[in-house]
């Protein structure tokens, strides 16, 4: 299932849709934030507080742009 329609049925209160929208982006986080970080340890832990601000602000992303350039922002 493609990641928007995902994150759509995920702010409607779908917890398989928010799982699925977790695996969709945990790997582009965590690479962005060993780029970052450069130590494995600290970029798994960024990935974490990441995704944890994701999902907490997930009911704020109003779909004017692609739902990952939105995780880039958050």
């Amino acid at each position: 299932m493609k990641l928007e329609s995902l994150v759509q049925k995920a702010q409607d209160g779908n917890q398989e849709a928010l799982e699925g929208v977790i695996v969709g982006i945990q790997d582009m986080v965590y690479y962005l934030s060993l780029r970052m970080l450069a130590n494995p340890e600290d970029a798994k832990e960024a990935t974490q507080e990441i995704i944890i601000r994701i999902i907490t602000k997930l009911s704020t992303f109003q779909h004017d742009s692609k739902f990952k350039t939105w995780v880039y922002r958050v």
